[in-house]
């Protein structure tokens, strides 16, 4: 109960200390981003309607670019921000201390990055609306979201517990080549990307037939897997970056800036 208690006050401190102006705007700015693409490759006539190319896009768009861009500035950094800060001595020396200040700022990363992501995705069928089944969109990409964040936020706060002071270079190296790179390989090796398993449980989920688009499409989108094993497997990885964090935090000296 202690530790649940610290956690939701490391939350509840953390939310309520980064509800700023800047904040916000970076949240507004953010979310306009895909609103402001999918809108003009609609004007030009790419009819993402068709085929459920739109929530695809939508897919791509927002939990994989949106939510990991603030989970970047909000995740990656978090134990370094307390560094840099000179509060770790005094946070760290608490009860369950140190789990709590990571397992605080972790949902509080995930909280902005969640809402972040539904406001774009609200913005967006605003724009499209016509062009898609909005409940279809929304009963598929709302809970996509936060799954993504919840996901890809234990991953960033183990990298920021991993290596501190360049934890960000390590995030986006990461991002970049098994999100990015080896997740859209039409082989074996995209499954142990994040996206492959997201990806697979948005195709199952709007009942999206890859045949109509080739046989790239086939390898990239099916699996012989159910939706629940996708989100299980998912769900056992989070839990693990998560906990092999607190282990390594626990374990690990941390010298706070200015310290001799």
């Amino acid at each position: 109960m202690t530790s649940l208690r610290a956690i939701w006050s490391v939350f509840e401190f953390e939310f309520r200390r980064t509800l700023t102006w800047q904040r916000l705007a970076f949240v507004v700015v953010l979310s306009l981003l895909p609103v402001i693409m999918v809108s003009v490759v609609q004007y030009q006539g790419a009819h993402l309607e068709r085929n459920m190319h739109g929530e695809i896009a939508l897919f791509i768009l927002i939990p994989e670019v949106v939510c990991l861009m603030g989970l970047l500035f909000w995740a990656t950094p978090a134990i370094h921000w307390e560094l840099e800060g000179k509060t770790w001595s005094y946070l760290s020396v608490r009860p369950a201390g140190r789990s709590a200040i990571l397992l605080g700022k972790y949902f509080a990363a995930v909280a902005w990055a969640v809402l972040c992501g539904w406001l774009s995705l609200l913005l967006c069928l605003a724009a499209l609306a016509g062009d898609l089944a909005i409940g279809r969109a929304l009963t598929t990409l709302g809970p996509l979201i936060a799954i993504s964040c919840l996901v890809y936020g234990a991953l960033y706060i183990f990298l920021s517990v991993m290596f501190l002071q360049r934890a960000m270079v390590a995030a986006v190296a990461y991002t970049a080549l098994m999100e990015v790179v080896i997740a859209w390989i039409p082989a074996t090796i995209n499954q142990f990307s994040m996206h492959y398993h997201l990806r697979c449980v948005m195709a199952q989920w709007i009942g999206f037939d890859p045949g109509r688009v080739g046989e790239g499409a086939v390898l990239i989108f099916t699996s012989s897997w159910a939706p629940w094993q996708h989100l299980l497997t998912l769900s056992a990885l989070a839990l693990v970056l998560l906990t092999a964090a607190i282990a390594v935090l626990l374990q690990r000296q941390l010298v706070v800036a200015g310290d001799s």
